[in-house]
């Protein structure tokens, strides 16, 4: 026997998914283009302390995805204790923390690219494009979220 969809599921997803492809898809493409047209990097950026700032915004970017993975598997886990009508602001509040946690690797890569580290367009473009990747590859589709709200 089938079960009818959830509709405070679906609404949820309908209104969630789409800010989250806009902050995470939309945004960072306008972003690649006007790296070097609209965003010029810094002239003389400091010495070191650049790099270092570079590493420390990869490991603050993989720690998100770190962070977002975890906590999708705890939402997961109890998501099917949450009440029906309830459900759908879970879904939508979750997909928008994760997009919103995920578009700090784009401000990353411009703030990067701004202080004219090594290399700095190549970086940038790269952490702009984790943004999108991270996104894709994270962030649950309405059928994950069906299968959590099933399992028993």
């Amino acid at each position: 026997m089938s079960r009818q969809p959830d509709a405070a599921l679906e609404k949820g997803f309908r209104l969630a998914y789409p800010a989250g492809l806009v902050l995470c898809v939309a945004w960072p493409l306008a972003l690649q283009v006007m790296l070097g047209r609209a965003i010029r990097p810094s002239p003389d950026p400091p010495s070191g302390m650049v790099q270092d700032l570079g590493y420390t915004f990869s490991a603050l970017t993989f720690a998100s995805a770190w962070f977002v993975a975890r906590r999708w598997s705890r939402v997961r886990d109890s998501f099917r204790t949450v009440a029906a009508p309830r459900r759908g602001r879970v879904l939508a509040r979750e997909t928008l923390a994760y997009s919103l946690l995920f578009v700090c690797s784009s401000l990353f890569g411009l703030a990067y690219y701004a202080l004219g580290g090594p290399h700095p367009e190549r970086y940038a473009r790269g952490f702009i494009a984790l943004t999108t990747v991270m996104f894709f590859v994270f962030v649950p589709r309405l059928q994950a979220w069906r299968k959590a709200a099933r399992e028993e």
